[in-house]
Formats: structure tokens, sequence, C-alpha cells
């Protein structure tokens, strides 16, 4: 077997030498490589190869001066060189040719070619062993001798070769081109087509920017506040109505956890909600959310699971409306509609409650005159004053209700001050120290006496219940002005003088929490059966229905105190602070016709008249009033009618006495059923009005005044 023939690779790129080196291998060969022409010279006397194939741009010793060293040692004379290189210019042929090699590729090359160059050179190796060197042959090109020391068939191999490489690049550089222009003419349309489509997608992108523009514009315009969200819960858009209503901006908002922002982290609030996306359904409902500087907002919330184009939900729409305010109005609505209820419950029973103590006192006053002893004048003025407070309490609980206003004139505080004094040591238990402080020079306020004295009397009886162990019970009043700082930071009130009245205990006080509530209409912190939660709610009414308000102070365990302020108001000099008792005027055989349906009523009130001067005739309803005035008409001198009556009521029996006698004298009694009957009987001209329940004095007083 013959031994293999060798080759000595000079190549400083080791993936063009690796590459090289297989090809060559595969062919058979024994292959040596080298980085550069330093290794390559130290290798030829130990792997003594056959050629050398060398690349000619190389560090150090390139391949022009690699060959040349080879060419001018003896004992590497038969060594065949072949040159590879970028380079094709006849100049780069000619200088190869000169230092010696045998042969010129240029790269890129294709490996099949290069081993049919091989093999050919190794074949004739023997030949070109033993042809005698020719003389050298000196080439001008551009002015640069070029001497060349080969036989004439290497030069016309080396030329044909570098010739036919030539060609062989310039035709691929020619198919390259065809190529080329046929693909730039293809490009080109492609080109032409694509950007045709592109300018409709373009104008597409454009119209559909524009439509989103549009109705992001109208979102922005929207008055509920509309938000997209994640699956997992971040925001991904946010409207300028939710800018409005939660106060973070869309910058601050995208991105971040919806919950975090509106709800406060709070899992529980949009339980059900995130309930029912899982399920892929939509949900409504309402929702406690809060703004960025934690307000409290109410929301009536829409959520709808947005889907993809395979059905899977991806995201959340949220439309939230904020229903704060109505939420407020319907709370308000029920407590003015529970208010009214109270009011229709008060209106319902006054009438018979006042047709009760009306005869009571009215019989007080007979009774008294009768009386012999002070004992018993003592007592029947303490039933009279009981029944008097019954019938006053009946008018607080309709004004309550029903916003009945009652005669306002100058009071002096400290005159109420005395008078619950006086309940205090009579009625509370023994164990409650009661300490009062009023000053002299107190001014005088504006006011009904007795929905001030309802309202004191209201604290003092929660002072008293918040000490059911005993304690101390304060009632202080004082003068105090009020600047325009301390009003700003205390709604209701404004700048001016006031007066102080302040109600303090020492007992259990009341909690944080149920601080705000106690105004509350039917709140109540004591036990059921211990009250019925109207007390201070009626207190409050009270005194901002005189212009006034109340501030309470508590802490548990040792006391609470309500502050009552009431503005201050300077008397005329005509007027007196308080109205004093008016003289009774008593009859002289006028004639008087009673007309009320209420028998026990109609008695009394004819007894205390007969007593008093009067002659008294009776009738129980409208009609019978009206047939007993068609007959003694002329006699009778004043007609005192009840409003409400069965069949025909005092307000159309009083129409009918006018139609009969215009000049006649009448006095209405109403027992203040409701705000519409009074309304009824005050729409009568010149009609005066005596409410239920009166006292003697009241009526003989009231009769006076019509008489003359």
């Amino acid at each position: 077997m013959q031994p293999k023939q060798r080759i000595l690779i000079a190549e400083d790129e080791p993936v063009a030498a690796l590459k090289l080196q297989f090809v060559l291998e595969q062919a058979g060969y024994e292959v040596q490589r080298a980085a550069n022409g330093e290794e390559a010279l130290d290798l030829l006397d130990t792997f003594q190869p056959d050629m050398i194939i060398s690349d000619v741009t190389m560090p150090g010793i390139d391949g022009y001066r690699l060959c040349r060293k080879v060419r001018k040692t003896e004992a590497y004379r038969g060594i065949l060189v072949v040159l590879l290189t970028s380079h094709t210019e006849p100049g780069d042929v000619l200088l190869g040719l000169s230092v010696g090699a045998d042969n010129y590729f240029v790269k890129p090359y294709e490996p099949r070619d290069l081993l049919e160059c091989v093999r050919q050179m190794l074949s004739t190796r023997s030949e070109r062993l033993r042809d005698e060197p020719a003389d050298g042959i000196e080439v001008m090109y551009h002015g640069t001798p070029y001497i060349i020391d080969a036989n004439r068939l290497q030069v016309l191999n080396f030329f044909i070769n570098t010739y036919e490489t030539q060609f062989r690049h310039q035709q691929d550089l020619l198919n390259a081109r065809d190529e080329l222009a046929r693909l730039s003419k293809d490009l080109e349309r492609k080109v032409q087509e694509r950007t045709v489509e592109l300018t409709e997608e373009i104008e597409e992108r454009k119209r559909a920017e524009q439509r989103i523009s549009e109705q992001a514009a109208l979102l922005d315009l929207a008055h509920d506040a509309i938000m997209v969200a994640a699956m997992s819960g971040e925001v991904l858009y946010w409207n300028k109505s939710a800018e409005r209503l939660y106060g973070w901006s869309s910058a601050e908002a995208v991105g971040k956890s919806i919950r975090v922002l509106v709800m406060g982290g709070d899992e529980s609030v949009d339980a059900a909600a995130r309930a029912a996306m899982r399920r892929c359904e939509g949900w409504t409902g309402e929702m406690a959310h809060r703004s960025k500087g934690s307000d409290q907002i109410t929301t009536q919330s829409s959520w709808t699971p947005v889907r993809d184009a395979n059905g899977v939900p991806r995201s959340v729409l949220m439309i939230n409306t904020d229903i704060s305010q109505k939420k407020l109005l319907e709370a308000e609505l029920i407590r003015t509609q529970r208010m009214e209820n109270i009011g229709m419950l008060a209106g319902g029973i006054a009438h018979d409650l006042n047709n009760v103590l009306g005869p009571i006192m009215l019989a007080m006053g007979l009774l008294k005159e009768g009386a012999k002893d002070d004992s018993a004048r003592k007592m029947l003025t303490l039933v009279e004053e009981s029944a008097r407070r019954g019938a006053e309490m009946v008018k607080q609980v309709l004004m309550f209700g029903r916003g009945v206003e009652g005669a306002r004139i100058i009071l002096q505080p400290r005159h109420l001050v005395r008078e619950m004094r006086t309940i205090i040591e009579k009625s509370f238990p023994k164990n409650i120290q009661l300490n009062i402080t009023t000053p002299n020079d107190l001014p005088c306020v504006m006011g009904d006496a007795t929905q001030l004295h309802q309202a004191l009397l209201n604290l003092c009886v929660n002072a008293r219940d918040a000490m059911p162990q005993g304690g101390a019970l304060t009632i202080s009043a004082e003068s105090i002005e009020l600047d325009a700082q301390y009003s700003a930071l205390n709604a209701h009130a404004a700048p001016g003088m006031y007066v102080l009245l302040k109600v303090s205990d020492t007992g259990v006080g009341i909690p944080p929490e149920a601080r705000e509530l106690v105004f509350e209409p039917f709140y109540t912190t004591k036990e059921i059966g211990g009250g019925t939660g109207l007390g201070l709610s009626t207190v409050l009414a009270i005194v901002r229905g005189h212009g006034g308000f109340v501030r309470v102070q508590s802490e548990v365990g040792k006391g609470t105190s309500f502050e009552v302020y009431l503005p201050t108001v300077v008397p005329h000099s005509e007027e007196g602070t308080e109205q004093s008792g008016e003289s009774v005027r008593r009859g002289h055989g006028e004639r008087i016709l009673v007309v009320d349906d209420e028998q026990i009523v109609r008695e009394i009130t004819k007894v205390t008249l007969e007593d008093n001067g009067y002659h008294v005739l009776t009738a129980n309803d409208g009609v019978e009033a009206l047939a007993l005035y068609a007959r003694h008409g002329e006699s009778i001198d004043l007609v005192l009618t009840d409003v409400v009556m069965p069949r025909l009521d005092g307000a159309s029996t009083i129409r009918a006495m006018q139609q009969l006698n215009p000049d006649v004298k009448v006095i209405a009694s109403s027992g203040l059923n409701t705000e519409e009957k009074r309304a009824g009987a005050r729409t009568l001209h010149g009609v005066p009005l005596l409410e239920k329940p009166f006292t003697a004095n009241m009526l003989l007083t009231k009769l006076g005044e019509v008489l003359g």
C-alpha cells in the first residue's frame, strides 16, 4: 500500500483551517495544520509535506514570504505550493508567481475545485521535479518588474488557472447580478404591493385610532367612573370620572391593584363580584369604596367580564356610580317618613288625649274654688299642673313629629333652671346631688318656654338614668361670646353672644362609637323599655329650631356633659321678659253655644262658663249646632266649636253660621289632631283659635278678648 500524500495547511483562521483539513482528510490525504508561516517552516523537516496550501495574509511570515523561503531551500524544492487569497488583481497573481508558487486559488472556493487542482498537481509532481527550471522571465506590470523563475508550463498553468478562477468568479458575479436584478424587480414589486397594503393598513389604523380616541373622549365625559382591570386586579384603564371620584390620576392608578386603591385591601368588599367573574358572569351591586383621601364612598358597581377571541375572560370592565349622596337622601327620606309616621301617630291620638286632659284642667279650676283647706288646694294645683304638663307633652310630640311651632317670647333662662330645680328635688332619687350655678346678669333668649323646658328636662332625665347608683348632677348657665374661628370649626354655630346651658353628670358615660348616634331618632343606649330614643333627638330639634346648637362631651366611667348654646336677645323696654298672667273676665249673662262631640268636654265647659256668669247652650255636632243657631241665633252672643267632629266639622259649621249671620262671633278649638285640620280652621277669616286642652283661665281670657 502506497503511503498517503502529505499536505501542510498554513492558515491563521481556525475555522477555515479546520474546514480545509476535513475536506482533504476525507479525500485520503494526511494533513497537518500551522497557524502561521513560522509554524509551517518549523514543520517542514518533521512532517515533510508533498504540498503546502497557504493563506497569503497571515501575521508574521505571510504566504508570499513562506513560498519564497521554500523555493530558496534546495531540500524543499520538490514541495508544491498553492496560495489562497481573496486578491484577484493581476499584480497579486504576478507577485505569487514571482515567489515561486505552483498555483493560485481565490477565496471563496468550491472544495471540489480545490480537490481537483490538488489531485492534478500531485499527479504531475514527479514531472515537475524532472523539468529543469527555465531562465527567469521579467514581466513589467504598472511599472513594477516581476522575475518569474518557472518553466513556461508552470507559467501557463498558473495563468490558465488564474484566468479560469477569474472567469468563474466573473461568471458568478454576472449570475449574481442577474439574480440580484431579478430579485430587485421582485422586491420592488413586492415593496409596491406591500406599500399599498401598508397604506391601507395605516389608513384603517388611523380610522381605528380615531374611533378609539372618540370613544375614549366619550368615556372621559361619562359621569360614571369607568375602569378596566386584569383578572389579577391590576388597573389597565382609568377614565376622568374615576379620577374625579377617587382622587387618583390615571398615571397613579394604572398598574396598581384595584383592591388596594379603592377597597382598602379588604377582600370581603369584592368577594361576591370576584366569584361571579370566576363563573364568567356579570355582577351588579353596592360596594363601599374609599377615595385617595380615605373618604368613604358608596357606589353602585357593575362588573362585566371582557373575553378574548376564544371566549376566555382576560379582564373586567367596571362601571361605578357614586350613590353616597343618594344613600344620604334615602336615609333622610326614611327619617322624614319616620317622623311623619310619628306625627300621624301623635296626631291620631292627640285629639283623644286632649279631650281626656281638657275636662281635668277645666275641673281643677272649679274644684280649687270649692276647696276649703290649703292641703286640698295644693293637691288640686299639683293635679292641674300635671294635666297641663301632659297637654304640653302632647303638643311637644306634635311639634317634633309635625313641625308645629310654639309661641316665641323673650325668656330669662335662669327661670327655666329654677323650674328644673323644683322638679328634680321633688321627683329625682335622693342619692343624686344637685348643683346649680346661674349668674344674676344672665342675658335673655327668644324662645318657647315649654319647648326649652322640655329640652332641659330630657337632658336631666338622661343624666339621672346614667347614674343608677347615684352621683352629681350639675346644671349651669353662663353668657359666652363665640368668635368666627370657633364658628368655622363647629357646624350650626354663628359668631355672636350665646347663653350656654350645661347639664353634666358623673354617670357611666357614652361609648365613643355611640356619641355620633345619640341624636338619631329611636337610637338609645338604654335597656329595652328604658327609653324611646326620642329624647335627645327632640332636644336637638328644639335647640336648632331656636337658632342654637348642641355639643356633647363624654368619657366612659367618668360622666357626660351636654352643652346647649342659645343666641341671646336684648329686650325692649316695653317688653317684659316673661308674660304675666292676664286678668280673667267674668261673664254678664252672655249666651254661649258650646259645640263638641265629646260629652264630658261639653259638660265641664258648660259648668265652668255658668260658674263664671255665662248662659250656655250645648250641641254634640255641627248639624245640631246649626239647628240651635237657626232657632236662637239672635240671642247667642258667641259660638265655641270644636274643629274635628263627625257628620259636619267645625270649619263647615262656622261657614254655614256665617251665611246665616255674617257678624257671628266664633272661637274654634282644636285638639291639634293634624296640621291640615288646624290649617282648615285658620282659613276662616277673623276666627280665633283656642288650642285644646285649655284651662278655665285660658277659656275665660279668650272669651273676654272676643266679646270685648
